[in-house]
């Protein structure tokens, strides 16, 4: 029977075998699902008629035939429909080696794949920012609500009984049960498929991915760009970013603060073709909503109050290259239609101005929201939540890969000590920094490194007592002769004045045992202790100066 071919950024997701009347388009009852804002609740209907196929515009804007807009056309064999980011091939005939099956409303043709055993295969679930991982049966598994199922998910949107994956000739399918809310693949709805290594399958906010283990991994070199790690996880990241980088396609990258969002988003642009063009960071929750468009758009001179010359936007500025926007879930709700224009139209109108400006601009977004609650909530536009995710993509939290712990502790270790002087860690300060759950991921890990430089004492080994996480506070039990540091919110200027404040206090404010101490130079101690006026600090009324008279040699 003739069928449509599907295709989204050049790879075939699937086959739709076509009956008399075959609906495509947004909403969920089409016999062809495709979640794409760019397409009517019904685009075109494909029927059958006495001499052939003929497509059947719904949108009322025409439908993308060949290079036309057409309304009603036949269909010849080859002939190539697009649908927003899709893209449909038309053929009379089928190709060789498949096999029609029918479920539901949509019709999948599925290729006859040799007489074997499924691969080997694992199952990554993410769902309320938790990831997790497990090996699939070689019988398949069910995935749902209820307590039977081998995958227990919690989600609203998930059915009692919602999918089950299953092998069948040497490859991995997946079997939608009659679910309410229904299950997305690679961002189509489908109701039986072949479900390949790699592709998102979405199930209400659930996100599975199918993955194939890869005894490779361990032996990859551990860097990439400026980002280290040896875990799995990350390592999908890394490739992720390879396959999409060379591609202009719009990139949203997901996961906690301190994760290193930015620094995934500069590896795209700089394995992109755009990497000689400039790149442009624009944190979306620093900036006043009374100034964020005209950051992001640019003004003309006069536009408003203050505005005394022309000065372009970050678009403007980005134009050739990429422009990243983090924490885009804190954009407010009024911007988001212009940026929608912008990335549809690809063109910024500047405050003020009467004409829009053409840029040529890749967009990498990035929050630690979860858009798709925002979406539901009314916060942030769908249609701009599927402009901005054609490519998912998710950054682990270091708690969910403590193999990376250690290296990236040796790593901030090295990088931080002073010229000329090797130091290293202590099994029991290893221990103690692996055992920990980095709710401030990276960015936290690296601060206790620094910190872990100024109490380190003597010697050249990190004692486990020199690491200190921020919701740690020692006591000695005095309340009012407290020598020790609470570092809960302090910078790391207030770091190094309490380290010093502390350790006058111990030494009953001789400098000369401070700077023992701390391993600080004499100068910079008694800068320090001018500057933040801790003269007395440590020192019995009455003492006198000659104590410290060492320090003038």
């Amino acid at each position: 029977m003739p069928e449509l071919a599907f295709f989204r950024h050049g790879e075939e997701l699937l086959r739709v075998t076509l009956g008399d009347r075959t609906a495509i388009g947004r909403a969920p009852d089409c016999d062809v699902s495709l979640p794409d804002p760019a397409l009517s609740r019904i685009q075109a209907v494909v029927e059958r008629r006495a001499d052939g196929f003929h497509l059947v515009d719904r949108s009322g804007r025409g439908t993308r035939l060949g290079s036309a807009e057409v309304h009603e056309a036949p269909l010849a064999d080859g002939a190539e429909l697009t649908l927003g980011a899709w893209r449909a091939l038309f053929r009379a005939a089928p190709a060789e080696g498949v096999e029609s099956t029918h479920a539901g409303g949509t019709q999948l043709r599925q290729a006859i794949p040799p007489p074997e055993a499924a691969p080997p295969a694992r199952l990554r679930i993410r769902e309320r920012g938790r990831e997790r991982s497990l090996t699939v049966p070689r019988a398949g598994l069910t995935v749902g609500k209820a307590p039977g199922n081998d995958v227990v998910l919690s989600d609203p949107f998930v059915s009692a009984c919602h999918l089950r994956i299953e092998p069948r000739a040497g490859r991995w399918y997946l079997v939608d049960l009659s679910s309410t809310n229904g299950t997305l693949l690679g961002g189509s709805r489908v109701e039986r498929a072949e479900l390949p290594f790699g592709l998102p399958l979405q199930l209400g906010d659930v996100e599975l991915v199918l993955e194939q283990p890869s005894p490779a991994e361990a032996v990859r070199p551990a860097v990439f760009e400026q980002m280290l790690s040896k875990d799995p996880g990350m390592r999908r990241v890394f490739e992720l970013v390879e396959r999409v980088a060379p591609s202009d396609a719009a990139v949203a990258i997901f996961g906690d603060t301190g994760t290193g969002k930015e620094l995934v988003a500069r590896a795209l642009h700089a394995r992109s073709p755009r990497a000689s063009g400039p790149f442009i960071p624009v944190n979306c929750s620093a900036i006043a909503e009374t100034l964020i468009e005209s950051e992001l758009f640019g003004h003309e001179k006069g536009a408003f109050s203050g505005a005394e010359r022309l000065r372009k936007g970050a678009f403007e500025e980005a134009s050739g290259g990429t422009i990243f926007l983090d924490e885009i879930g804190e954009l407010p709700f009024d911007l988001q239609a212009k940026l929608l224009r912008t990335l549809e139209l690809g063109e910024v109108k500047r405050v003020g101005a009467s004409r829009p400006i053409l840029v040529n601009v890749r967009v990498v977004a990035a929050t630690h929201r979860d858009l798709r609650a925002q979406v539901r909530a009314g916060k942030f536009r769908e249609d701009l939540f599927y402009r901005l995710c054609v490519v998912p993509l998710t950054v682990p939290p270091l708690r969910q890969r403590r193999g990376d712990v250690r290296l990236l502790a040796e790593t901030f270790l090295s990088a931080s000590a002073p010229r000329g002087v090797a130091l290293r860690w202590s099994d029991e300060a290893l221990t103690r920094l692996e055992g920990y759950d980095w709710p401030g991921n990276v960015r936290q890990l690296r601060n206790v490194v620094q910190r872990a430089l100024l109490f380190r004492g003597e010697g050249q080994v990190i004692p486990a007592s020199a690491v200190v996480f921020e919701d740690t506070r020692a006591s000695d039990g005095e309340s009012g002769d407290d020598d020790t540091l609470s570092l809960r919110g302090l910078t790391m200027e207030e770091v190094e004045r309490e380290a010093i404040r502390l350790s006058l206090r111990r030494h009953r404010g001789k400098r000369s045992a401070v700077v023992r101490e701390l391993k600080i130079a004499k100068s910079t101690v008694l800068k320090r202790i001018g500057q933040w006026g801790l003269q007395d600090e440590g020192r019995t009324p009455g003492q006198s100066t000659a104590d410290d008279a060492d320090e003038a040699g």
